[in-house]
């Protein structure tokens, strides 16, 4: 089962919601690690570009500020895509986990300290 699909299953959401949500914590990650960290992100979720656009066309404003503000903006990010703020967690351990084996516990949890949404 693909990282969307999980979503899917596991928050009951639909494909474009799961998609945007994965978008946009890929956006934030993006902005907290370095090229070669993402790099390994972008081997490890072949669509991630998609995702990350449907992350930014979900949210106007808050999508752009998303794209420029990282972690920070995250909440704001989910939110307009339509997730609960009691479902990020869950959201959040389901994309970290699967890239966990591809950038390591180290990235995934430095990453969890400066998007605290995430963990719950």
């Amino acid at each position: 089962m693909d990282l969307v699909q999980q979503v899917v299953a596991n928050l009951e959401v639909e494909t474009g919601q799961a998609e945007k949500g994965v978008g946009a914590i890929l956006m934030a990650m993006r902005m907290a690690v370095d090229r070669a960290t993402f790099e390994k992100v972008r081997a490890a979720i072949p669509n991630h570009e998609s995702y990350m656009g449907r992350a930014l066309m979900s949210g106007a404003r808050t999508g752009e500020m998303l794209g420029v503000m990282g972690p920070a903006a995250l909440l704001a990010g989910l939110a307009a895509a339509g997730f609960r703020t009691e479902d990020v967690p869950r959201l959040g351990r389901i994309v970290l986990e699967h890239l966990r084996p591809a950038v390591g516990t180290d990235v995934v949890e430095r990453f969890l300290d400066g998007a605290p949404a995430l963990k719950g």
